[in-house]
């Protein structure tokens, strides 16, 4: 066999086997590594920055939110949350904690599996928070006036109002959703958490238990309007009768 020929085939041989290795004699290489698809991991004081901020919701997802939670935060546990989330507006972004990372990094998981966006995961959780020194909130509404609640329907955007009375068609305030204290309970679950709730009747005694409903089902901030609706119509501002705006 002449030298070029025997040269040829080595060449040929070698190619082979290289391809041989290639495919299976060797290790394969290891995948990029990538981070948590659909949601971002950040730090307490990164978070820190974000739920004063406001397109943020701040969602907990533990079952003992009503121990502390950080300022602003919804209650949507993950045993609940399949059914709350196709409640939520989807133009806030959202930024998930809970009191372990199996726990965050599945309601993360889930708000991304969902088309949420953006969505962000407290690393370290509540415990992160705390270790911090940052504030925490315990449960509750706040009692607000008549001027302080029209000043926030025209400054807020997520704010619904709520009447939690049988009288509505009598009057109401302007654009105030119906929703009867009878009915709460079935109704709650279907409303959109991205909201800032304000409740108010025509006596303490039902708006104090609307406005404790709405805290006790996780929405946050609630406020119950003191005084109720006389109090609206003692300051001046304008009702609406059935469907119709009067002065």
């Amino acid at each position: 066999m002449k030298n070029g020929t025997f040269l040829g085939i080595l060449v040929i041989l070698c190619a082979v086997w290289c391809a041989g290795c290639t495919d299976y004699g060797g290790p394969a290489e290891p995948a990029p590594t990538t981070g948590p698809v659909g949601y971002t991991d950040i730090t307490a004081q990164e978070a820190n920055a974000m739920v004063y901020r406001a397109p943020t919701l701040v969602v907990d997802v533990s079952p003992i939110w009503g121990r502390g939670h950080l300022p602003g935060a919804v209650n949507m546990p993950l045993a609940t949350l399949d059914d709350e989330i196709q409640y939520l507006s989807r133009d806030r972004e959202y930024l998930i904690y809970c009191h372990t990372d199996a726990a965050s990094i599945e309601g993360a998981q889930t708000f991304a599996e969902n088309g949420f966006s953006p969505v962000y995961r407290l690393e370290g959780n509540y415990r992160a928070w705390t270790d911090a020194g940052y504030p925490v909130e315990m449960p509750d509404y706040t009692n607000v006036s008549a001027e302080a609640l029209n000043t926030a329907m025209t400054e807020l955007p997520y704010l619904v109002v709520v009447d939690v009375s049988t009288v509505y068609l009598e009057g109401h305030i302007p654009g105030a959703k119906n929703i009867q204290l009878q009915n709460l309970d079935e109704t709650l679950p279907t409303l959109d958490k991205a909201g800032e709730y304000a409740i108010y009747c025509h006596t303490d005694a039902v708006s104090v238990q609307g406005a404790e409903m709405f805290v006790d089902a996780g929405f946050n901030p609630v406020w119950r309007l003191d005084g109720n609706y006389q109090a609206w119509v003692d300051a001046g501002y304008p009702v609406e009768v059935g469907l119709d705006v009067t002065s």
